[in-house]
C-alpha cells in the first residue's frame, strides 16, 4: 500500500510533477541516498525512501510565485544528500525543537533543508528557522510548489525574530 496519496494532489500541482519528469508508478532507487545518509547518523524510515523512490532527483517549480506571506521562487529540489550531507547537526536541532525522526529528502527556499518525520510531517529548516510545511506530504507538495496558504515560522533561534512574521498574513 503506497504511503503517498498521488491522487489527492491539485491539478496545478499534479502539472508541475509530471513537468518535472514525475510519472505515476515512478521508482527509482532510494537506496543510493539512505546508505549515504544513513553512514552520516540518520535514521531512514519507510515514508522517506517512498518519498525518495517516487521524487528523488527531481526539481519541482513553483505554480505561484508569490505565497500570502512570502517569495515562492525557487524550486522544490528532491536532493537528499544536498539538503542532510553534513547537516547532521541541523537535523538534530530539528529533533530536539519538535520531536521526532526526521530524514532529508530535498532543499527548498534559500537552500533550505527538508525533512520528513517518520509519521508524516515536513519541515524545512536553515539560517536559524524551522518552517512547516506540512503534515503530510501531499500537504508539503502544495505549500512548497502552489504556495496555496501562508508559511510558518515553528522556531526561530535566540535572538533572531521570526520569519515570517506571525502578524505577516
Amino acid at each position: 500500500m503506497s504511503l503517498i496519496r498521488f491522487d489527492s494532489l491539485s491539478e496545478n500541482l499534479l502539472g508541475a510533477l509530471v513537468a518535472s519528469g514525475w510519472s505515476s508508478g515512478r521508482k527509482v532507487d532510494a537506496g543510493q541516498w539512505v546508505e549515504s545518509l544513513e553512514s552520516e547518523g540518520y535514521r531512514s524510515h519507510p515514508l522517506a525512501e517512498e518519498i525518495l523512490a517516487a521524487v528523488g532527483g527531481l526539481s519541482i517549480e513553483p505554480v505561484n510565485r508569490v505565497g500570502p506571506n512570502f517569495s515562492n521562487d525557487e524550486p522544490y529540489a528532491f536532493d537528499p544528500i544536498a539538503a542532510g550531507s553534513g547537516q547532521r547537526d541541523l537535523a538534530t536541532e530539528v529533533e530536539s525543537v519538535l520531536g521526532g525522526d526526521y530524514f532529508p529528502i530535498g532543499e527548498w527556499l534559500s537552500y533550505s533543508s527538508v525533512f520528513v518525520e517518520a509519521g508524516g510531517r515536513v519541515v524545512a529548516a536553515g539560517m536559524g528557522w524551522i518552517w512547516e510545511l506540512g503534515s503530510t506530504f501531499e500537504n508539503s507538495l502544495e505549500l512548497a510548489v502552489c504556495a496555496n496558504r501562508p508559511l510558518i515560522c515553528l522556531y526561530s533561534d535566540p535572538g533572531l525574530d521570526p520569519w515570517p512574521r506571525p502578524d505577516s498574513r
